[in-house]
């Protein structure tokens, strides 16, 4: 099983900053909003990856991370199966931080917005979950 990281930022109003992933053939979960981050490469440590992968996102050097759960991406949802390390910050990051590098958007989402929205199976999961502490936690 592959493992992957992903990072959720809850902006100071209580709110998610999620990236729309690519619509694109061979794009896991096309078309869908989700955290920003990607695989753990091999010899790689999972912190190491969150770094990596949100310094090239993003831009941005990652601060204060914690760590939220643990999550498969399950085949029978789109997903490869991958065991997904879920981290989130809270700041004052907004949308117009990030200097997005891949990814086709960015936005900010109540939770109430992101449940009639597409969003990949495993982060809304997630958010059902977890949402109401994240955001609740200031």
């Amino acid at each position: 099983m592959s493992v992957s990281v992903m990072l959720l930022i809850v902006t100071d109003d209580r709110r998610l900053l999620l990236h729309l992933r690519d619509d694109k053939v061979g794009i896991l979960h096309r078309g869908c909003w989700a955290g920003f981050g990607g695989a753990v490469e091999d010899g790689e440590s999972i912190d190491d990856a969150l770094r990596r992968e949100i310094r090239e996102e993003t831009s941005l050097e990652l601060v204060d991370a914690q760590f939220l759960t643990e999550v498969v991406d399950l085949k029978e949802e789109g997903g490869r199966g991958d065991k997904v390390m879920m981290y989130f910050m809270r700041g004052s990051i907004q949308q117009d931080d990030i200097d997005l590098q891949e990814r086709a958007g960015v936005g900010v989402f109540s939770l109430e917005e992101l449940a009639a929205m597409k969003v990949s199976p495993f982060v809304r999961r997630v958010l059902a979950e977890h949402g109401q502490h994240l955001l609740s936690g200031f």
